[in-house]
């Protein structure tokens, strides 16, 4: 039998020349920290926030009386170590003589780039909802919201201090706000946990969760006249978000299962190396011994910082 015909052996295929995603996934908080909330350092061996943890002495007095002149600590500091992540891509060497000319409907190398900056979002966008203290990532990865934002119930330390040595209780020191007994979602919980992560004019501006949880959430606000927003970063960006007390609900398809996150971006530092080959750059091209093939790197080296846990929340287990 023979391979081609009359009309298929002088009629070349028509490949459409766009590449369509059907791997990756969006996050709007990945979206929001590169846009609003990257800090860039120039370089030493972590990266350290002081923080005020201590009251200094003071209180009434009346005639005659002592002061307390006792010193008290009143400072110390989270640190973070620096986390580097690279994605890899590798060409046959061959593949160079084929793909050129009016017969590549688009380039090659091109789509492995795109795949490679989205393999990084990914990366990134889910080792921020892990802890990087090798228990639901590795200690090389991301210093994440799961051990950030915590009470101390799951993770003992955070940014190099035990919590304990400063506070204890929900929203004190750096403790956040957690909950990891619910399992059915009701309007009340997320209002006590807002409420508990609120201190003056600092508050929760960002909740992200998950699209069964966001659709939970939506069908109870929206019987009380709260509808979907449009002025916020995210809605204008084109991810849906719905609006809670001043804050903007949205859908992170990294965030894991059954958890509503409670984020004042105010207080998150993503930081980022001024080095540009660390600041999503690319090593270049380089041919493996032996061979014409090449591989290359696209690089990150930064770390996420909460600086006030105590101003977020963490929901956790729900079911429905």
């Amino acid at each position: 039998m023979l391979t081609y015909d009359d009309l298929t052996s002088k009629t070349n295929k028509f490949i459409i020349p766009s590449l369509i995603d059907t791997i990756y996934k969006s996050s709007p908080v990945l979206t929001r920290f590169r846009t609003r909330n990257m800090e860039r350092f120039e370089g030493g061996i972590t990266i350290r926030q002081p923080i005020m943890y201590a009251a200094l002495k003071g209180g009434a007095f009346a005639r005659g009386s002592s002061f307390d002149t006792s010193y008290v600590q009143t400072d110390t500091a989270l640190e973070i170590n620096v986390k580097y992540y690279y994605v890899n891509a590798t060409l046959f060497g061959t593949d160079n003589v084929l793909n050129r000319g009016p017969e590549a409907a688009m380039s090659y190398v091109e789509s492995k780039m795109v795949n490679a900056s989205g393999r990084m979002a990914q990366l990134l966008a889910t080792d921020f909802y892990l802890d990087g203290q090798g228990v639901q990532s590795q200690p090389i990865a991301l210093d994440g919201f799961a051990a950030a934002i915590d009470d101390g119930s799951n993770y003992a330390t955070y940014g190099g201090i035990t919590r304990a040595d400063i506070a204890t209780g929900p929203n004190q020191g750096i403790n956040a706000y957690y909950n990891g007994t619910n399992t059915t979602f009701a309007l009340s919980q997320l209002q006590t946990a807002y409420g508990a992560a609120w201190f003056g004019a600092e508050h929760v501006d960002l909740i992200a969760t998950t699209q069964p949880l966001w659709d939970t959430i939506w069908s109870k606000i929206q019987p009380q006249q709260r509808f979907l927003e449009e002025s916020s970063d995210v809605a204008k960006i084109g991810f849906q978000s719905l609006r809670f007390n001043g804050s903007s609900i949205v859908v992170d398809q990294y965030a894991p299962a059954g958890k509503i996150w409670g984020f004042n971006t105010n207080y998150i530092q993503f930081w980022l190396s001024t080095l540009p080959l660390f600041q999503f750059g690319f090593t270049g091209w380089k041919e493996a011994q032996n061979s014409i093939d090449v591989s290359g790197q696209y690089v990150f080296g930064g770390n996420l910082l909460v600086t006030a846990p105590r101003l977020m929340f963490q929901l956790a287990n729900y079911t429905s």
